[in-house]
């Protein structure tokens, strides 16, 4: 049996869970809200199955896994990296054609080195890499990200280290575009009832700080950041528990796992 073959009864309930999903997002934010599927330690099969039901953006914590997947599934699938990136897997990340964006970048080295990597690939790809700056806007030590920054952030003498990056990627890296920005947030307020997610918040008011100092940036092109359509960067925060909460306060990218492919194995 084919690792890309399904049963009609997996097809049924994974249509039908997305379909829910997407049904909330629609209801919770706009028809340009993206729905990223998170398929960690999921089979291909999975996959395949809500491929042929018309999902295209798909998401994956593990690069060799999802290196492997994207070999073996449809080549307009639009993958998104939202794990840690390795510096010694960043070649690993930047051979796949169909990455539409990787998710969980925070640092000046890992840009320049996967800078680097896309300027020597050939033939190069179609269009530059998205990525989203990473913010730990809980600031949680177990948590991958760099500080929030707000309006009344000081911008010198120490230049805060989400401008630095975000200047670097605009200006020194032709192979990247500055998409937007993501946080996971805490537990306790994904799951809490009754308030606003500060998280959330703290990540629309970084949004909002980080594009008035872009677009009043000396050598900065207008429009070389954000989306290329409508300008401004996407945020991308919300996951099974809070996706609901993340639109609601202005999300444009959801990455939903769970509610969709159902609980997970434990990765050997």
């Amino acid at each position: 049996m084919s690792s890309l073959q399904y049963t009609p009864e997996r097809a049924a309930e994974l249509k039908q869970n997305i379909e829910g999903v997407l049904a909330e997002v629609r209801s919770a934010g706009t028809e340009k809200s993206r729905l990223v599927a998170i398929s960690k330690i999921k089979p291909s099969s999975d996959i395949m199955a809500l491929y042929d039901a018309g999902h295209r953006h798909f998401g994956e914590n593990y690069i060799q896994e999802l290196s492997d997947k994207a070999k073996e599934l449809p080549k307009d699938i639009q993958w998104h990296f939202v794990g840690n990136l390795q510096s010694n897997k960043v070649k690993l990340a930047t051979a796949i054609p169909n990455l539409f964006a990787l998710e969980s970048l925070e640092s000046i080295k890992k840009a320049s080195l996967i800078e680097t990597s896309l300027a020597s690939i050939s033939p190069p790809h179609p269009a530059p890499l998205n990525v989203f700056l990473q913010i730990n806007t809980s600031s949680e030590s177990n948590k991958q990200g760099i500080p929030p920054i707000s309006s009344s952030t000081p911008l010198s003498p120490d230049v805060p280290e989400i401008l630095a990056l975000a200047l670097h990627v605009v200006k020194e890296c032709p192979h990247l575009r500055l998409l937007g920005l993501m946080t996971i947030g805490s537990f306790e307020a994904s799951h809490a009832e009754g308030t606003r997610n500060p998280d959330f918040l703290r990540l629309v008011e970084t949004r909002d700080t980080l594009e008035g100092i872009l677009s009043s940036t000396e050598g900065v092109e207008k429009g070389s950041w954000g989306r290329k359509e409508e300008g401004g960067l996407e945020l991308s925060m919300g996951m099974s528990a809070d996706f609901k909460e993340a639109l609601k306060e202005g999300s444009d990218n959801v990455r939903v796992g769970t509610s969709i492919f159902g609980s997970r194995p434990t990765k050997p």
